[in-house]
């Protein structure tokens, strides 16, 4: 295989980055949820803890496992991670009288963090092509 066509096609990384944007994406719908329902009795907060499940797909709760794919190539295997789905669970904190445990405060700064995270990771993947371009266009950046 060419180098190029590696660079381009068998890089792990788009996967895991298209993976990490559609997980934010869909935790911030769950935390948007969780502010629209701060006055519902009985509603109970839920969040997605998509790091920890990355970790877990990719094999390991620390850091990552190298896995050899090829005797002259490292690299995780992300496999696991195309067929990770988010996997919401409830919040355990403390319900109000009416026993709605949402904390707006707490919901807001998730929210904030979470559409950090979303806009650095779309920079990074917007850059990441830039470099690949560049490389095939011999350009400087």
């Amino acid at each position: 295989m060419p180098l190029i066509d590696r660079i381009l096609f068998s890089d792990k990384v788009p996967t895991l980055m298209k993976k990490s944007l559609n997980m934010m994406s869909t935790r911030q719908n769950l935390i948007s949820s969780n502010v629209s329902n701060v006055d519902t009795p009985g509603f109970k907060a839920s969040d997605i803890d998509f790091q920890a499940q990355f970790r877990e797909a990719l094999g390991s709760k620390h850091g990552l496992n190298i896995k050899s794919t090829n005797e002259k190539h490292f690299g995780p295997d992300t496999s696991s991670v195309k067929d990770l789905t988010p996997d919401p669970f409830e919040e355990e904190t403390a319900a109000k009288s009416n026993g709605n445990n949402v904390d707006i405060d707490n919901e807001m700064a998730k929210m904030a963090e979470n559409q950090i995270m979303y806009n650095a990771t779309v920079q990074l993947m917007m850059k990441r092509g830039g470099t690949v371009r560049a490389a095939i266009t011999e350009s400087a950046q």
